[in-house]
């Protein structure tokens, strides 16, 4: 519940409704009538977030006005907890001193057809004429995909944005709303917006999921009651921003975010989104690598880790991420959308990936929507609509059988507490500690500077000739190597007076050292076993050499512990041509299956040469003492991070949810299921009470292949609250491999091998 009330209150709302007693023909234009088109699901009849809204209604004081009404459309719901709603049939009211007054009952219909909406509107126009007419839509909301309103006595029939289309045309009758908000999830899309243009001046509606408290209904038909010449941006602005103000403030700081449309700037929209679909559509053709991974980097609005996201992403990023590979297109779609989007409110920890528009572009979501995606878009004759059925016609490709699958990662550093590991470590301590002339190189001389150069295994060092970056510095008429940091390429700054590295600073430049002269700085593509050869044109966000050394030293410098581990694989030319994404994943053996606690590090990929590397210093994310899987979704300027982990608590499966501050400090803000057994999403947080239990949910993985939740060690919420950490792992045997994404989005996984921890 929003905000309590009275004991009195709430027995004057569960009276019965007074039956209305005005006709259509005596009804006076005023100047402003808001229609609100409640459908209350199972929001309201499990949570009554319905009743909760209707009560800021009605304590708005526009039943004190004459110049503003507001009329309700109720239904869709098995249960009312505030009110004596109808559960069987749609019924109009009008808010009045006391609350709703009923007006008619429309019988046994389904809030999700088109025509209970044009009916509801038709009523509406005649019931309360006025200069100014808003329509507010309240439900769960799914995107272009699953449209909304949907009615939870039909099965949850709901309306597709086709049927909205119709419903406005049909129930407008020719007339023009000033305002149509959507008080619902996920509704902010391109198609969705343009086709309000003619049937709504402005449109308010959401990127992310809506909170639980939906728009602050009382804070924004207020001021219109007290100034009912309020023009219709300032209306729509006052939702957006009262909506926004209620949850950063909230005891949660609830992420939120809410954007005013300008429709008629919506047809040089749709322009320039064809535009950019169409030559999209094309170079997936000649250079689908680029595409994938450029759509890959985007966040999705809706995301819950492993769970489906909505597939909408921000224009504005979007046109960032391409905008190498169709500068022009890009340049004109983001510039388009900046000037129909008048008004643009989110809480500060989305900012930077909600700028007001979105845009459906399918890869999350397609592999258990995919019929309802093609079925939405397939006959729309757009090339917005072919994009969007292309996208998912690739996704639903078979895949690529990553070759990376047969041969193991490298490990190629770990340095712990003086300790020292890996294929780096094995040539280092095999330099010092034997001395071999030149000509013995190419022998097995045991303990000589090429001990550890495993050429059997696929690692990094497979095939590396005489020709490559790796030998630089060498020359073969030397009758003997003698340490010199004035030796070029992997050996330069190897000092003979210290045999190991005797502390994380000292360890770091050597690690930084070696990378230098390994790291290619060209553009050649090393194949295992081939000669070096350039790289395929058209691969997109290619991450120079020099970048990963960088990056590692960055890491490195913040890292949590002492310990610093760099794992590598090195993909062949074919694999890398279909490689989206990759990630280094933490896992140990427990009975006959694997668990994979999740990613580990910062795992970073040269395009250029196929090298992939995960750097890990050995600590974990921890609740209560326990291990989590913490992954980050999104920060601010200011470097705070929101973060979600998977667990079951009451024996459900839900999602806490949490945010990391600058200053290292963390806290949990509640829990959500994230979506329901019916694939909507939950709106707001369950506010976690001291006490509860929680198990920190992960994945087993049989011989066979097959995967299914597993339940970590449980633990206790604490009254004081607990806080996410990181610590060293457990005592324990674990290991590591790649997770491999394809251009399909198909996830392959590298053979494991022990941790060198």
């Amino acid at each position: 519940m929003k905000k309590p009330i009275c004991l009195l209150l709430a027995l004057m709302l569960l009276s019965s409704l007074i039956p209305w007693t005005g006709s259509d023909a005596s009804a006076e234009a005023g100047e402003v009538t808001i229609l609100v088109y409640v459908c209350g699901s199972d929001l309201e009849s499990e949570s009554g977030e319905a009743s909760d809204d209707i009560r800021e209604m009605a304590s708005s004081g526009v039943g004190s006005s004459a110049s503003v009404q507001v009329l309700l459309a109720t239904g869709g719901t098995t249960r009312w907890n505030g009110y004596n709603f109808s559960s069987r049939t749609v019924q109009y009211s009008m808010i009045d001193r006391n609350g709703p007054v009923l007006m008619k009952d429309a019988g046994r219909v389904s809030m999700g057809d088109p025509k209970t909406l044009s009916d509801f509107l038709q009523f509406g126009l005649s019931a309360a004429p006025a200069q100014r007419t808003i329509l507010v839509l309240w439900d769960h909301g799914g995107g272009p995909v699953y449209g909304l309103c949907n009615d939870e006595n039909y099965q949850d029939d709901g309306l597709s944005l086709d049927e909205l289309k119709n419903a406005l045309t049909d129930g407008m009758q020719g007339k023009q709303l000033d305002i149509i908000a959507f008080d619902c999830c996920l509704m902010n899309c391109v198609d969705l917006c343009y086709d309000l243009y003619g049937i709504a001046d402005y449109s308010v509606v959401s990127q992310e999921l809506v909170s639980g408290t939906g728009l602050n209904y009382d804070e924004w038909i207020k001021p219109i009651v007290q100034n009912p010449e309020i023009s219709p941006e300032k209306i729509a602005r006052l939702m957006a921003d009262t909506y926004v103000t209620e949850n950063a403030n909230g005891r949660d700081a609830t992420t939120a975010t809410m954007t005013v449309v300008a429709s008629e700037r919506m047809p040089d929209v749709m322009e320039a989104a064809d535009a950019f679909s169409a030559s999209l559509t094309a170079l997936m053709k000649t250079d689908l690598a680029g595409v994938v991974r450029a759509r890959n980097k985007l966040t999705s609005f809706g995301e819950f880790l492993d769970y489906d996201a909505s597939d909408l992403v921000d224009v504005s990023d979007m046109c960032d991420a391409f905008s190498t590979l169709l500068p022009q297109e890009s340049a004109l779609l983001k510039q388009s959308t900046e000037q129909a989007v008048c008004y643009n409110c989110t809480t500060r920890d989305i900012a930077g990936y909600a700028h007001g528009m979105s845009f459906f572009l399918p890869y999350k979501t397609v592999s258990t929507d995919q019929k309802e995606i093609l079925s939405h878009y397939h006959d729309q004759s757009s090339s917005y609509a072919a994009l969007a059925t292309t996208m998912t016609s690739q996704v639903m490709s078979s895949g690529y059988a990553m070759t990376a699958a047969s041969y193991m990662p490298d490990n190629f550093y770990s340095a712990n507490n003086g300790s020292c590991s890996g294929s780096f470590c094995d040539i280092w301590n095999g330099y010092y500690g034997d001395s071999c002339s030149f000509d013995d190189v190419y022998n097995a001389c045991e303990g000589n500077i090429w001990a550890g150069l495993n050429i059997e295994n696929g690692s990094i060092w497979e095939g590396y000739s005489s020709s490559s970056g790796i030998w630089s510095g060498f020359e073969p008429d030397q009758p003997e190597v003698t340490p010199s940091t004035s030796i070029g390429g992997i050996w330069a700054g190897l000092e003979t007076e210290t045999e190991t590295p005797a502390s994380s600073e000292e360890a770091a430049a050597a690690l930084g050292n070696i990378w230098a002269g390994f790291l290619n700085q060209g553009t050649d593509y090393y194949q295992p076993g081939e000669e070096n050869q350039n790289l395929l044109t058209g691969v997109s966000e290619a991450v120079p050499v020099g970048e990963l050394l960088e990056t590692a030293g960055s890491y490195f410098a913040n890292a949590s512990l002492t310990a610093q581990m760099v794992y590598s694989l090195q993909l062949t030319k074919e694999d890398l041509n279909h490689l989206s994404t990759a990630s280094g994943v933490l896992s140990q053996q427990v009975g006959d299956e694997t668990i994979r606690f999740g990613n580990m590090g910062q795992t970073t990929i040269d395009w250029s040469t196929g090298l992939i590397i995960s750097m890990f210093d050995g600590s974990w994310p921890m609740l209560g003492g326990q291990m989590v899987r913490a992954e980050y979704f999104y920060g601010d300027e200011e470097g705070n991070v929101r973060f979600v982990i998977p667990a079951r608590i009451n024996g459900l499966k839900m999602y806490l949810l949490g945010n990391y501050s600058k200053d290292g400090k963390t806290q949990l803000l509640g829990a959500t299921q994230g979506y329901d057994e019916k694939g909507y999403a939950i709106r707001g947080y369950i506010p976690l009470e001291a006490g509860t239990t929680v198990y920190p949910l992960f994945t087993a993985v049989a011989a066979d292949g097959s995967e299914r939740e597993y339940e970590g060690h449980a633990f206790t919420l604490s009254a004081e609250g607990t806080e996410l950490t990181w610590n060293r792992i457990p005592e324990g045997d674990y290991a590591y491999c790649f997770s491999l994404t394809d251009l399909s989005g198909h996830v392959h996984y590298t053979e494991s091998i022990p941790l060198g921890l």
